[in-house]
């Protein structure tokens, strides 16, 4: 088990095995949780970044393809009923 310690700031070095195992870098910005008395941290999960709208439609592209639109709308309207 991989230990730290507090410093007189509150700050830990996290230990470079585990740096490494997680592929943490400096800079790097981080999540805490607290569950129960521990304290869990984790990369946040990068999205990717996308120009809107262009990069929105591209990727919606095939969405609707070999879908008659006109029919799914009536469908779902009469399952309302």
């Amino acid at each position: 088990m991989n230990q730290t310690i507090v410093s007189t700031k509150y700050q830990v070095v996290i230990p470079k095995e585990v740096r490494k195992k997680a592929g943490i870098k400096p800079g790097q910005k981080m999540n805490v949780h607290v569950v129960g008395e521990q304290i869990i941290l984790s990369r946040p999960i990068i999205k990717e970044k996308l120009n809107w709208p262009e990069d929105y439609y591209k990727k919606l592209g095939g969405l609707w393809k070999n879908i008659d639109v006109e029919k799914y709308i009536e469908e779902e309207r009469n399952s309302w009923e």
